[in-house]
C-alpha cells in the first residue's frame, strides 16, 4: 500500500512540473514574439473612426487607395476622398449626374466624356478624389467589364460646391474595337457613378453618346481623372 502511494505521489510531482515547465515555455514564448514584433492572430478593422477630421485633407493618406473601383465602392477604397473626413460631404443623393462629350478629347482608339456632378442640396458640399466609374447595360443596371482604373497624375485637392454648382471629371474611354473579338463588344445603357466616399451611386443615362463596352474583357476600357470644379 506505501509503495502504491509513493507511485502516485512521484506521478503527481512530476505532472505539476510537467505542467510547470510547458507554463513557462509558453510564457517565454510569448514575451519572445512581442519583442521581436511577430504578428499575432489579432486582427485590425480598416473602417474609419469617429475621430477623422472635420474637414478634408489634401494630402494622401500613408496607405493609398485602391486603383480599381468596384460596386461596392467604398469610402477610402478606391474611389474615394482618403481623407477619411465625412462631414459637410456631398452625398449621392443631394447629387445629379451628368455626362458631357470632350470636344477635341479624342485621339488614337479612345475618347473623352466628362463626368458632371451638380449639387442640389440647399447647403454647399464637398468632394474629394476619384469617383467610381463603371458601364452598365442589359437594361438592368448590370455592369458590363471592368470598372474604371484612377489617373493619379493630378492633386486631389477639396472641391467645394455652393448650391446649384458642379464638379467635373474627364472620363477617357478605350474604343472597345480595339479589343478584338474576345472582347464581347456590348452597347452600354450608361455609366454607373460612385461619388467619392460613397457606397451608393448614381446612374448616368446615354443620351448624347454611343458607349461601348467590352463585356467578356478583364481589361479596363474606362480610366477617371479627379474630380475638378466645372469649368
Amino acid at each position: 500500500m506505501t509503495k502504491h502511494r509513493t507511485i502516485r505521489t512521484m506521478c503527481g510531482a512530476a505532472g505539476v512540473a510537467a505542467l510547470l515547465v510547458t507554463a513557462g515555455c509558453s510564457a517565454s514564448s510569448a514575451d519572445d514574439a512581442a519583442a521581436s514584433g511577430s504578428p499575432t492572430a489579432s486582427t485590425t478593422s480598416a473602417a474609419p473612426t469617429q475621430s477623422a477630421p472635420s474637414s478634408p485633407s489634401g494630402e494622401d493618406s500613408a496607405t493609398g487607395a485602391s486603383d480599381d473601383a468596384t460596386d461596392d465602392a467604398t469610402d477610402g477604397t478606391g474611389s474615394t476622398d482618403d481623407s477619411g473626413a465625412t462631414e459637410g460631404r456631398c452625398q449621392t443623393p443631394e447629387l445629379a449626374g451628368s455626362l458631357v462629350p470632350v470636344e477635341g478629347g479624342g485621339g488614337a482608339g479612345h475618347y473623352e466624356v466628362e463626368v458632371v456632378l451638380k449639387n442640389e442640396a440647399p447647403e454647399e458640399c464637398w468632394l474629394q478624389g476619384w469617383p467610381g466609374v463603371s458601364f452598365v447595360g442589359d437594361d438592368d443596371g448590370t455592369q458590363l467589364g471592368e470598372a474604371a482604373t484612377f489617373d493619379r497624375s493630378s492633386p486631389h485637392g477639396t472641391v467645394t460646391l455652393a448650391p446649384g454648382e458642379s464638379a467635373q471629371a474627364v472620363v477617357r474611354v478605350s474604343n472597345a474595337e480595339n479589343y478584338g473579338d474576345e472582347c464581347g463588344a456590348t452597347p452600354a445603357d450608361g455609366l454607373r457613378i460612385y461619388p467619392p466616399g460613397e457606397k451608393r451611386s448614381l446612374f448616368v443615362q446615354n443620351d448624347q453618346l454611343q458607349l461601348m463596352a467590352c463585356a467578356d474583357s478583364d481589361e479596363p476600357l474606362l480610366q477617371v481623372q479627379v474630380l475638378q470644379p466645372a469649368s
